[in-house]
């Protein structure tokens, strides 16, 4: 058989509307992470031609100074921009093994004026290496499967 030769590739481009506050919280190292999830909208035409609508949801994680800054901005409701890579991660859930997968947040941005004093918001860049998992918190809601 040949041996073929697969790029890799791990790109997430998504928007959507916060379904919850963000969590803001600190590894024991005390390095920040923002946890939410968001509800990403796809509108179809079913087989009879009738409008219908699907609803992904997806846990989001940004690390770092950027967790910490977005952290007041991204509330229940809140549409965001995403950009970043798929992660996962193995938790003990009632004794049984669960495999959760994530959005691992290279860049996020609030998609609505901030509220108050003109503040810009803008994009927010997130270092390659402060994208990185170090201790997955096991706090999140179990996912719907």
């Amino acid at each position: 058989m040949a041996e073929y030769r697969i790029p890799n590739i791990n790109t997430v481009i998504i928007s959507g509307r916060a379904t919850a506050d963000s969590n803001l919280s600190y590894t024991d190292s005390g390095r920040a992470y923002l946890r939410f999830r968001i509800a990403s909208d796809r509108n179809y035409r079913d087989k009879n031609g009738e409008w219908k609508q699907d609803t992904t949801f997806v846990g989001v994680t940004i690390f770092g100074n950027q967790a910490e800054r977005l952290s007041e901005s991204i509330k229940k409701g809140t549409p965001v921009l995403i950009q970043g890579r798929l992660s996962s991660y193995t938790r003990d859930v009632d004794g049984f093994k669960r495999t959760e997968v994530s959005i691992s947040a290279f860049s996020a941005q609030v998609l609505v004026k901030p509220e108050g004093p003109a503040e810009e918001i803008g994009p927010v860049e997130i270092k390659e290496e402060e994208s990185e998992i170090v201790e997955p918190p096991g706090d999140e809601e179990e996912l719907p499967f």
